[in-house]
């Protein structure tokens, strides 16, 4: 037997036995105060288990630390913790541990107890991230707030790879189940018991595969086309949390792909009352369009893939504290500046952080428009002066937020087209979700990830999920309002639509939209 003793942030944390050789990543998963970040379970394609290997004889880097890992990293003994399999007494540190909450940035108005007083909770159910709000029903205000991962993470950040895991495993699925509800359950009774309220529901709203997952049932039908527009039944099996034993709903998705997220982000920010047309995207690893034109509702989502989210690039980091959200470049001085989310450690980029680099590697010249970078190398150190801190970019990087960035500009583009619309027929366009809320506009719609609407015209929304779900609370007729919604929606399959494909490669290149609608 031997002994791997592992360090956290500098500290001793734990002595594990374990018979040798063996995996880094496994001794480091059980034990869940590490928290070792994961997205792919362990195979080695996510890249976020980082350690570095401090002492101690260890196995030689693999193939997928090489795609993952950039030289300043290797040079460094940067690993991936999955990868690394210990020979002898090894003494590891976790790079950037997974933090249990994320960045805090819901806003929050006091509590005011009155004799009528009512509270009710909101969850918005992501991918990545899971947000739950305490709500005054009759003020009408947010009053506690809680930001966290989506602790199903582990079994993939992909929505397939949860799917598939959830469906060929009974245990997983019902794993993955038990996770949220834990979370939520964790997070209401501390407020029940900090703030003495009294709860009356729970109100869940998520993409439908988070809701399948959570209800964990029709996880199959998800993966086949013919339900990606058909309705699917999300309810719960269950209709209180287990040991509150506070009521819980679930408001049911649209369709397939089509979840409840988007329904009351859409509800959040009134779209129909829209003044002639208008576009709503939801960024995430499930991107969501929906198009107001005509007295028409079209809706369509398409694989944005974990790219937005900061997840499966070698630099990437959630939008969270640490995370560089924003860079500039000065075509004066030839420097870079980078903004960074609150305070303390810089991690890496996020969605919105990788979107600006971009643009600015193409400004600059050191990017094509094919996505390859100027130079025949595989990956670009970029200095940022302010914060005397160096952003390695590897190819894949920008190929991973290439197909994301070009999915999102074909849905976009066919939807205008499908619908008899253009981008000049906008009079708003609505951005919500995680990147968009630090997203520069103009980047964006230089890479051609947004269409060129005039900046005024554009609304940063943050969590409209939340805000949407929140609302529904306060309705006495929500059901209503939700058919009412619901009755305008032309679902569009895109993957039904014969030119999609041309389109998606077309929008590979990085170049304003358009240039790419005009050809259509």
């Amino acid at each position: 037997m031997s002994i791997l003793a592992v360090a956290l942030n500098n500290r001793h944390l734990a002595d594990i036995s374990f018979v040798s050789p063996c995996k880094v990543f496994t001794l480091l998963a059980m034990y869940e105060r590490t928290r070792v970040r994961s997205a792919c379970q362990g195979k080695g394609t996510c890249g976020l288990c980082l350690v570095r290997i401090d002492q101690g004889a260890v196995s030689e880097l693999t193939q997928y630390e090489h795609q993952r890992l950039n030289v300043r990293q290797i040079a460094h003994g940067i690993r991936l913790a999955c990868q690394v399999t210990v020979f002898d007494n090894a003494s590891v540190t976790l790079v950037n541990p997974l933090a249990i909450e994320a960045l805090d940035t819901l806003t929050i108005h006091p509590l005011i107890a009155t004799a009528n007083s009512q509270y009710a909770v909101a969850v918005d159910l992501g991918s990545t991230q899971l947000r739950i709000s305490l709500w005054d029903c009759v003020h009408q205000h947010r009053v506690a707030g809680y930001c966290g991962f989506n602790p199903q993470a582990y079994y993939g950040t992909d929505i397939l790879n949860r799917l598939t895991a959830a469906m060929t495993d009974t245990v997983t699925g019902l794993a993955m189940s038990g996770l949220v509800q834990d979370t939520i359950e964790r997070v209401v009774t501390e407020w029940v018991e900090t703030k003495n309220v009294r709860i009356t529901e729970i109100l869940l709203v998520g993409n439908t595969a988070m809701l399948a997952l959570l209800a964990n049932k029709h996880v199959e039908q998800l993966l086949q086309p013919a339900y990606w527009t058909q309705s699917v039944d999300c309810s719960l099996s269950f209709s209180t949390l287990r040991q509150t034993q506070i009521p819980m709903a679930v408001v049911q998705p649209v369709a397939g792909f089509i979840g409840s997220d988007l329904l009351a982000g859409l509800w959040a920010v009134r779209l129909t009352d829209s003044a002639g047309s208008a576009l709503f995207i939801d960024f995430g690893t499930n991107t969501e369009i929906a198009l107001w034109h005509q007295h028409k509702l079209w809706i369509t989502s398409v694989p944005g893939g974990p790219a937005f989210e900061g997840c499966g690039i070698s630099c990437g980091v959630a939008a969270e504290q640490g995370a560089i959200s924003h860079v500039t470049y000065d075509a004066e001085t030839g420097q870079f500046q980078g903004e960074l989310i609150g305070n303390g450690e810089i991690k890496g980029l996020c969605g919105s952080g990788l979107c600006a680099v971009m643009a600015c590697l193409l400004a600059s010249g050191q990017l094509k428009k094919n996505g390859r970078f100027a130079k025949a190398v595989s990956e670009l150190e970029i200095e940022l002066v302010n914060l005397h801190y160096r952003v390695t970019v590897k190819k894949q990087d920008i190929d991973i937020f290439q197909r994301a960035k070009a999915a999102t500009g074909a849905g976009i583009a066919k939807l205008l087209s499908i619908a008899g619309a253009s981008s000049d027929d906008l009079t708003r366009l609505c951005i919500a979700g995680a990147f968009g809320q630090f997203l520069n506009i103009q980047y964006a719609q230089a890479l051609g990830l947004l269409p060129g609407c005039p900046i005024e015209s554009v609304e940063l929304c943050g969590n409209t999920a939340l805000m949407g779900c929140e609302q529904l609370l306060s309705s006495p007729n929500r059901e209503e309002q939700l058919n009412e919604l619901k009755r305008y929606v032309e679902i569009v399959n895109l993957s039904q639509v014969d030119d999609y494909e041309d389109v998606f490669v077309d929008n590979l290149y990085l170049q304003p939209m358009f240039a790419l609608v005009s050809k259509l």
